[in-house]
């Protein structure tokens, strides 16, 4: 794919720090100059053009839900036989019934009230990964916060450990496994095509499942024995490879997104210093060691839970992708059956009828005091329908904590200010190229109770 030089229209660029180009694909849903974020004039549904593919834009928020919840008739991707090879037998490439169930299975593992309990836990952990980055040179940024994140999900959400060698295998492979999936599917209509990496992706699977070979053997089970390996390791007694298939599928899903999603934030760090300083105030006073355990949660840190949602709104997925089973309307727009549908979130992450200045990076609009107040699941960070993303829970803990926990003990500066960062093809856009220096942070200051003089010199902006 052809990748432009100039900045993306949706990431405006400035003198002092890098900017984003967007591959011309990634371009069609993420330029506001698009048809794809002018969704009241592109219509309900249109026909577009992806590449030698038809592909169908569904542009109405209500039939984006119906058809994303419409399992019945539409094929998620993840079910694609092309991915066979990648899902195994686990629960990320069934269908219906068998994909409900396993699911129900681990819903109690994964549900919110367990998760939440995890701050302490993801603050211990991630001080020691953290402790790995390097402070002398530059650090490859989609590299190492998949090192940080893949360290937290195997230790504090599956209860496990790998050793530091797979951990940074893990890490370098993530990149390499996205691009693959992402390629695979893309091609599946014509299977002759090769797709690109074909033997670097089998050599990345190769690595994902000796980490969750390691992650399987060195588990820990919680005391009531109901952490999600041990729900997987009972269920399947006598089909030790469904586990594996399942955990392999938790293991690689829990890193992609929460990845992506610590990348672009540190690449928006960067580009705002005041962000970082009131973030660094905030995670002070919360993630301190005498802090109590239930004040480590996310509605204690509103200043960086907006920030997150700031970076899910202008850089998380872009689109959700599904075919129909047969040929069916959407709307009152035919579609054949196979065809590419495709579900703009980044277009309705941008679309100025939703949001004020929809260009603009400002996690205030975020803030508990804005008016009119914004609603965090009109973002649709974790999908939607049956496919919702079942360790949606464990991303909502983990991903505040690692990311105050970054900025409480590195400074994070941007290595070559002039330098384009563009965006990876892959399941979940990745800042491709992105290096930043990860300076440690000078002894923390006694903590004073109430709000930072930036915090409050800083104006409550409407959304």
């Amino acid at each position: 794919m052809i990748e432009d030089g100039g900045g993306a229209r949706g990431c405006p660029a400035s003198r002092e720090e890098p900017r984003v180009a967007h591959s011309r694909t990634l371009r069609f849903w993420l330029d506001p100059a698009n048809i794809a974020v002018r969704l009241g004039q592109a219509g309900p549904v249109a026909r577009t053009k992806a590449g030698p593919a038809v592909a169908f834009q569904v542009n109405d928020p209500s039939l984006i839900r119906k058809v994303g919840c419409g399992e019945d008739i539409f094929q998620a991707w993840s079910a694609d036989p092309c991915l066979r090879d990648f899902t195994g037998d686990g629960f990320a490439g069934a269908e219906g019934q068998a994909h409900r169930d396993r699911r129900a299975l681990m819903k109690p593992a994964l549900a919110a009230p367990r998760l939440t309990a995890l701050g302490p836990s993801v603050r211990d952990s991630g001080e020691g990964l953290l402790a790995g980055l390097p402070a002398d040179r530059p650090i490859d940024v989609p590299v190492e916060m998949s090192r940080l994140v893949a360290g937290l999900v195997i230790e504090t959400v599956l209860n496990s450990d790998i050793s530091p060698d797979t951990l940074a295998a893990l890490a370098r492979a993530r990149s390499v496994l996205s691009a693959g999936v992402f390629w695979k599917y893309a091609l599946s209509p014509w299977p002759w095509v090769p797709a690109p990496r074909g033997r670097a992706f089998r050599r990345a699977l190769g690595t994902l499942n000796e980490a969750t070979q390691e992650v399987y053997e060195r588990h820990q089970p919680d005391a009531d024995g109901n952490d999600v390996v041990s729900l997987l390791k009972r269920s399947s007694d006598n089909r030790p490879d469904a586990a594996l298939h399942d955990l392999r599928a938790l293991l690689f899903a829990g890193i992609e997104a929460t990845a992506s999603t610590l990348a672009w934030a540190c690449y928006e760090l960067g580009r705002h210093p005041d962000h970082q300083a009131a973030i660094r105030a905030e995670a002070d006073a919360v993630l301190s060691t005498d802090a109590p355990a239930d004040a480590i949660r996310p509605e204690q840190m509103p200043r960086t839970a907006g920030f997150i949602r700031e970076v899910t709104r202008l850089h998380g997925i872009p689109f959700l992708v599904r075919r129909p089973r047969h040929a069916t309307y959407v709307g009152e727009q035919p579609v054949p059956a196979g065809a590419l549908v495709t579900l703009p979130m980044g277009a309705l992450r941008r679309d100025p009828a939703r949001y004020a200045r929809p260009e603009e990076f400002d996690p205030l609009r975020w803030s508990p005091e804005a008016h009119p107040p914004l609603s965090p699941a009109a973002l649709l960070p974790y999908g939607l329908g049956p496919r919702y993303c079942p360790g949606a829970a464990a991303s909502e803990i983990l991903t505040p904590v690692a990311l105050a926990s970054l900025v409480r003990s590195r400074t994070l500066r941007t290595t070559t200010p002039d330098r384009t960062v563009r965006v990876s093809l892959e399941l979940t856009p990745m800042p491709k190229g992105l290096t930043m220096l990860a300076a440690p942070r000078e002894p923390h200051p006694p903590l004073v109770p109430g709000p930072t003089s930036s915090e409050e010199a800083a104006p409550v902006r409407r959304p």
